[in-house]
């Protein structure tokens, strides 16, 4: 990958993605055939009472709590091992320095490092890539959280592994050293039109009415039941709206029936939802997290418009916080480029 397109990815993607113009309404037929081709992978259901309002992830093995490797950090440049805790503008050591090194003082090197060194690359080019967009003013919010959430849906949390590089030199890697790594390349992914859902609302007074007419209730209960509630699968979910990215894999759901209001020319239903998801941690560690994941919780209240077969016609958000937008990206096989050893770190 080029520096400029992945400079292009991480401004415009920061721990999310960019604003996609094109216009949508809820539910017509062209969005639901494309999502149940592709962001559903099967048939979608609109009845509400066929609708579970509890679902969980089924793949526990999955779903890790991770960093969000900031920018201001340095990314996954970050000496996270280290008792200095380098982040940007150090020294590499020299390849002669390398062949000395013994493997505690190879333990404290960044991702980036461990991963040019374990291809038997001696003057670091994905460590000077990363230097490239790294910057010390970015905002703390800024950084690869999107890629953690990639990484994090596809993936079990990756355990401590040594391999050997090219030149017979042990190269180890910590679990946290390998999730920054896989949260790298989710991040340089870019998301097809099909794999979500909403816009990214910035601005709440900007011209552009995405803030008001962005992803709709309806779209948000279709798609958090049919997938989770049905299927037990999950999507991501920027939780921050406005010029915050913060996007989190979602793990569980759980709605009720506040009001059921039915008259002779309408049908409505009130629902409260809160929803269970994994939390950015700014904690490392070599051997990983285990079952110890942070997770959070958030709560919305909607509108559902029924139609005379019970299903759902349209929508109104009764909360002013919402999600800003839902994406799922499938799991990759192999990275190209570059990237393409990343595989070989997983367990």
């Amino acid at each position: 990958m080029t520096k400029i397109l992945l400079l292009l990815l991480i401004s415009i993607l920061g721990c999310g993605k960019p604003i996609q113009e094109k216009d949508k309404k809820f539910l017509s037929p062209l969005i639901k055939e494309v999502h149940e081709k592709v962001f559903l992978k099967t048939r979608m259901s609109l009845n509400f009472n066929y609708l579970p309002l509890k679902g969980k992830i089924k793949d526990q093995s999955k779903f890790w709590s991770g960093n969000s490797w900031r920018l201001n950090r340095g990314a996954i440049n970050y000496r996270w091992n280290s008792p200095r805790k380098e982040t940007i503008g150090y020294l590499s050591p020299t390849s002669r320095e390398i062949f000395s090194m013994p493997l505690e003082k190879l333990k404290e090197l960044s991702p980036s490092e461990k991963y040019d060194l374990y291809l038997g690359r001696y003057d670091f080019p994905l460590k000077n890539n990363i230097e490239w967009f790294s910057r010390k003013d970015a905002e703390d919010w800024e950084g690869l959280c999107h890629g953690w959430a990639g990484a994090s849906l596809n993936h079990p949390e990756p355990r401590p592994k040594n391999l050997m590089n090219p030149d017979g030199i042990l190269i180890p890697f910590g679990s946290s050293d390998i999730k920054a790594l896989l949260s790298y390349a989710y991040s340089t992914l870019i998301l097809e039109e099909d794999e979500f859902l909403g816009f990214r609302c910035e601005d709440p007074k900007s011209e552009i009415d995405y803030c008001h007419e962005d992803l709709s209730a309806g779209d948000f209960h279709v798609v958090l039941t049919n997938l989770l509630g049905l299927r037990g699968k999950s999507f991501v979910a920027d939780l921050e709206r406005y010029q915050q990215v913060w996007n989190h894999p979602i793990t569980s759901y759980d709605s009720v029936i506040l009001q059921n209001i039915k008259n002779t020319d309408s049908h409505k239903v009130i629902i409260r939802t809160t929803l269970t998801y994994l939390e950015v941690i700014e904690k490392n560690s070599w051997e990983g997290l285990g079952l110890s994941k942070m997770e959070n919780m958030v709560t919305f209240e909607y509108e559902l418009t029924l139609d005379e077969r019970g299903n759902i016609s349209g929508s109104r958000w009764r909360t002013r916080e919402r999600p800003d937008f839902l994406w799922i990206i499938p799991e990759r096989e192999n990275f190209e480029g570059d990237l393409s050893k990343i595989h070989d770190l997983l367990n």
